[in-house]
């Protein structure tokens, strides 16, 4: 049965209306989720309100990314059972309430808790939240938008960390309250934020809800394996593994550079939002860098870079060589796991997409995990060897893992007409 001309014409007119409004719930979801107060202030939370050392630091962040490794897949598969809305809800629940826990208790089992807590919301929202978005472009007929939109959700994420590390620190420096009670309140400030990403979902629907046949095991299990069954994927999902593992050490390594060089404490969370800023610019430029230099020469040179400057800083002292390395290595890991995401979500089916994002991730996480002691022996004995041999094994991994073509790449080939 045809619409009278104005009520189609009115359907159609709200739908286009509605459409950016949903992209901005999303992009307000990434930056609530990213104001991370706490940021540049993780070393002295530890060292200077729990009076830990630097072993008791690892422990815990051991423990955040075995449970990150072991929830992974299982938070997956909610994701796909129940949807990815369903996911993201629950992931905001959770890392408010682990952050919260941070900023009140001092106990170290509370603590403990508190990491798995927040290791399960992390899971809940890692691979949900870009298969769920994936999925509304999918619904849109936008796939072929999905770089920019990946990037620019990227983006909004590294504003909030922009926004979130200085005034974090600035508050906690500023003698408004106890130094030791402020590095808690910036926790809790922080779990406010989770909960309220929670919040810029609530009006989203999802256009597709995976309902999976068979067990949470078996689905959960055949999700991961098919990152290893094709070879494609393969490539993708182990390229971004592993150097997104390496490059990750540098967010611990920042704040010992900068006193290193004898910047105050007070300038660090300026610092982390400098590069942050940067990778914010620099995501804003993903569709001009592509059209320009090829998708597949940007992802090698994004992991190549990183290794170099791990050498350099390493190697050689001052402070802007440490500024430049520092930016370098995070700007480039935050700019490229958009591009590879993107990728990645054309080869995998809907059934099992927010799976195997979090199956990627969980051999993200299964890295870091073997690697946290070793690296944290090694920087206790040289923190320059230290960043030497991350640099060394970035390089060898960005030539060793180096991906394939990509389909956007083949797509001109396939459709001359576009």
């Amino acid at each position: 049965m045809m619409h009278p001309p104005c009520a189609n014409h009115s359907q159609t007119l709200a739908y286009v209306m509605a459409t950016p409004s949903r992209l901005r719930a999303f992009y307000a979801f990434s930056f609530l989720k990213n104001l991370q107060f706490f940021g540049a202030l993780a070393v002295p939370f530890y060292l200077y309100r729990l009076n830990f050392n630097y072993g008791r630091m690892f422990i815990l962040e051991a423990i955040f990314s075995v449970a990150m490794m072991l929830l992974e897949v299982p938070t997956g598969v909610v994701a796909d059972k129940w949807g990815r809305k369903v996911s993201l809800l629950l992931g905001s629940l959770f890392l408010a309430l682990g952050f919260f826990a941070f900023g009140v208790f001092r106990a170290f089992w509370v603590l403990v808790v508190g990491e798995v807590v927040c290791a399960m919301g992390m899971t809940f929202v890692s691979g949900a939240d870009k298969a769920f978005l994936y999925e509304f472009l999918a619904a849109e007929s936008r796939e072929d938008e999905a770089s920019r939109i990946f990037s620019r959700y990227e983006a909004a994420g590294t504003a909030g960390l922009f926004l979130a590390f200085p005034l974090g620190s600035l508050f906690a420096g500023s003698g408004i309250l106890p130094y030791e009670q402020a590095l808690g309140l910036v926790f809790v400030f922080t779990a406010a934020a989770m909960a309220l990403s929670g919040a810029a979902l609530l009006g989203v629907k999802e256009s597709h809800t995976a309902r999976a046949d068979g067990g949470f095991l078996r689905h959960g299990v055949e999700g991961f394996l098919i990152i290893f069954r094709k070879k494609s994927l393969r490539n993708f999902g182990l390229d971004y593994a592993a150097i997104s593992a390496l490059t990750f050490f540098m967010f611990w390594f920042y704040q010992s550079l900068l006193a290193r060089e004898g910047v105050p404490v007070s300038w660090n969370g300026f610092a982390g939002a400098g590069f942050n800023l940067g990778a914010t610019l620099l995501l804003s430029a993903t569709g001009p860098l592509q059209k320009r230099f090829g998708a597949r020469k940007i992802l090698f040179f994004s992991s190549l870079i990183p290794g170099i400057l791990y050498i350099a800083t390493g190697t050689v002292h001052g402070l802007v060589v440490a500024l430049i390395a520092m930016s370098g290595i995070v700007m480039l890991k935050l700019f490229r796991a958009p591009m590879l995401s993107a990728a990645m979500n054309t080869l995998i089916s809907d059934d099992h997409r927010a799976t195997v994002l979090s199956g990627i991730s969980m051999v993200e996480r299964i890295l870091i995990a073997l690697m946290y002691p070793l690296v944290g022996a090694l920087a206790d004995y040289s923190l320059d060897l230290t960043l030497i041999i991350l640099g060394c094994l970035t390089i060898l991994a960005s030539l060793v893992l180096r991906v394939g073509r990509l389909r956007e790449e083949e797509a001109p080939a396939a459709a001359p007409g576009r």
